[in-house]
């Protein structure tokens, strides 16, 4: 059976503005300011357009801005000589970021990084995120974001704490690839096969835990198996549960598939692309034996609510970008 969902035509700036402090359907943490609700932005990977750099750095305040760069799945200080060596390292390969602050298009920005676990729980080290206003996680392996910032499921670092409280001020927190996939409570590690050619068997584990009721999966149209692995684990109502330890929470869990180089902002359940690629959305009903599939295009957006019958839908929107 096919939704049919209508198409309006509504300006990005008046969307954003009707955003309203109803619980968020994706789990984001309730704001402290109803009228300015925290964003998570998810980046498929692939190069970050123009269009996505701009809104992250808005969304974290413009001229007012206090970044924090998480490069850790991607940089180990570990194999580097030096931290000068790294710090040059990291200015090379980020220097747009880097220059935000050079060029007065932002008020601070920071390299945050470790390779000691014990950092997580640091007061000194988490410093940079009690006064940040935007964090972004670089692209890399997400088993090391796991390893370094995310406490032993339920319990939660002072990283992740702080990270939380980055949204509840009404700031922004994303990433790319390995970033995105580190940001919701149940994160895709890797796949496993019996052999080759055999159905992809998602690893799963604990991430940041921005949000807790949805799950993703990046670079979703341009490796072989994402379709098949995601969607094993989407379908695994047991399984979600026993991860989150709340009953019932996998027939209800969202599934987000994020194209390169595209970019889905959330805030409360307001959802809007942004890149060039599109989101994929996948809503389960009927106690989770029914999931329908939601493609939303660059210049799309939508929002989530729940029907009648207590299930998660999808109203979508035609959005003309703010650029």
């Amino acid at each position: 059976m096919f939704l049919r969902i209508g198409l309006v035509g509504v300006c990005l700036c008046a969307a954003i503005t009707s955003i309203c402090a109803e619980e968020s359907l994706l789990g984001l943490p309730v704001p402290r300011d109803p009228k300015r609700p925290g964003a998570v932005v998810l980046h498929g990977g692939g190069r970050i357009t123009d269009d996505v750099f701009d809104q992250f750095v808005e969304l974290a305040g413009g001229k007012n801005a206090s970044i924090v760069f998480v490069p850790s799945a991607g940089f180990r200080p570990s194999d580097y000589d030096t931290e000068e060596e790294l710090v040059e390292t990291l200015s090379r390969r980020y220097g747009s970021w880097v220059n935000l602050e050079r060029n007065g298009r932002i008020r601070k920005f920071t390299f945050l990084y470790t390779d000691d676990p014990d950092d997580a729980d640091d007061d000194d080290f988490c410093k940079p995120l009690e006064r940040a206003t935007g964090v972004w996680f670089s692209g890399g392996a997400q088993s090391r974001l796991n390893y370094r910032y995310v406490g032993s499921f339920p319990e939660k670092t002072r990283f992740q704490e702080l990270l939380k409280d980055v949204l509840v001020r009404g700031g922004v927190v994303g990433g790319t690839s390995a970033g995105t996939a580190a940001i919701p409570e149940v994160m895709t590690m890797w796949e496993e096969r019996d052999e080759y050619g055999s159905w992809p068997r998602v690893v799963a584990a604990h991430g940041l835990g921005l949000f807790d009721k949805a799950i993703v999966e990046q670079h979703f149209d341009a490796r072989g198996g994402r379709l098949e692995r995601f969607m094993g684990l989407l379908r695994d109502n047991e399984r979600l549960n026993h991860l989150t330890t709340r009953a019932g929470s996998g027939e209800q869990m969202i599934g987000i598939g994020v194209e390169e180089p595209a970019a889905l902002i959330a805030r409360g359940n307001h959802l809007a692309v942004h890149g060039n690629g599109s989101v994929h959305l996948f809503l389960k009903s009927s106690a989770g034996r029914t999931i329908s599939w939601h493609e939303l295009k660059s210049g799309e957006s939508a929002q989530l609510r729940r029907n009648l019958q207590q299930d998660v839908s999808l109203g979508r929107e035609e959005v003309t970008l703010v650029r």
